[in-house]
């Protein structure tokens, strides 16, 4: 589907709608993420999975293109395929281990209703984990089709969970109905204001997101919705494939939270843009030194000896011993680079 400015009529309505069936207000108790809504390109079928892959992968200290997710998850396709696309319960659990991501689907094949599923959901994501879900659209706001019962029969649209909000301690980790959880539409819907923006964060209320088909494509309801019956589709990206659990956190952010649109049609990746990306280290222990490797290639990430594989980076940067709490490196390339950062103690394998 392509970007359309909406008049602004529309706007008041389906916003009004987005707030949710049940009023929203803010929540007594707030987990977030911080990870900023990055665009999809809407070509090709559509880049949803890949850009939620990407927030994820920021979040851990990584970047890559759009176009070399997809290639990640389906190597040696034709990108204009639809079944390249990187889709939840097909090649998702296959592109996390290639982009050396740590990741655990949700287990649906014995799901009994989609509170279980909102529960899994709510436990990753205050674990800190990156969760990616599956969502039906309103084709009929999103103008995808005009058929109550459009759409596909599991999920339309895939999208990470941001934020999530509580009024109970979030250590309570069971289902409440009054609880919001937040997703980025990855810009699905958009721009609309003015000036035109894409609004990327929709909260709702767990006991308003599960609907059926029908009511899904409700012109007068939200423009997304939980399938209210199994299976459902997510997976969990905790952190980056180590598992003797010797890395240390890296955060990347960008400068800028999409890419220059591919061609309708095409397996040519665009022109790339300067981009400049923001690698924060976090040092648990000060007293110690650290060492912190970039790769631009998945294939040459070590996921153990990571300092007896130093040859395999193409940069590497030693933290000295009380340098305080963070250690940033500032990396300017292009759009279309793949970027991946690792940080150990010196003393590390």
């Amino acid at each position: 589907m392509t970007y359309r400015s909406w008049p602004s009529v529309i706007l008041v309505f389906v916003m009004s709608a987005v707030a949710g069936q049940s009023q929203l207000r803010a929540a007594t108790y707030t987990f977030s993420h911080g990870i900023e809504p990055r665009q999809q390109w809407n070509e090709n079928s559509g880049y949803c999975g890949e850009t939620s892959f990407i927030s994820a992968g920021l979040h851990f200290g990584q970047y890559c293109s759009q176009f070399t997710a997809r290639s990640v998850a389906s190597p040696g396709a034709n990108q204009t395929d639809s079944s390249s696309q990187l889709l939840l319960g097909a090649n998702d659990t296959a592109a996390a281990q290639v982009m050396r991501l740590a990741a655990t689907p949700f287990p649906n094949r014995g799901q009994w209703s989609p509170r279980e599923f909102l529960e899994w959901v709510k436990r990753q994501t205050l674990a800190g984990e990156v969760v990616i879900i599956g969502v039906f659209n309103n084709g009929i706001i999103l103008e995808e089709w005009t058929n109550r019962t459009g759409g596909d029969k599991s999920y339309d649209h895939i999208v990470p969970v941001l934020e999530w909000g509580s009024d109970s301690p979030l250590d309570q980790l069971r289902y409440f109905p009054s609880d919001v959880i937040t997703i980025s539409d990855n810009g699905l819907y958009g721009p609309v204001g003015t000036p035109p923006e894409f609004p990327f964060l929709f909260p709702y209320l767990l006991r308003d997101f599960p609907g059926n088909r029908i009511q899904a494509n409700d012109p007068s309801g939200p423009l997304y919705m939980l399938k209210d019956t199994p299976k459902n589709y997510g997976i969990a990206i905790s952190g980056v494939l180590d598992p003797g659990g010797v890395t240390i956190p890296v955060r990347l952010t960008a400068s800028q939270n999409g890419e220059p649109e591919i061609a309708h049609k095409s397996n040519v990746p665009p022109v790339a843009e300067p981009l400049q990306l923001t690698a924060t280290v976090t040092l648990p222990d000060q007293s110690v030194a650290y060492k912190l490797y970039l790769y631009d290639n998945f294939v040459n990430v070590p996921t153990s000896d990571f300092n007896g594989s130093a040859s395999l980076a193409v940069e590497s940067w030693t933290i000295p011993a009380n340098s305080g709490p963070t250690f940033t490196v500032e990396y300017e390339g292009l759009t279309s680079d793949t970027v991946i950062f690792r940080a150990v103690r010196a003393d590390a394998p």
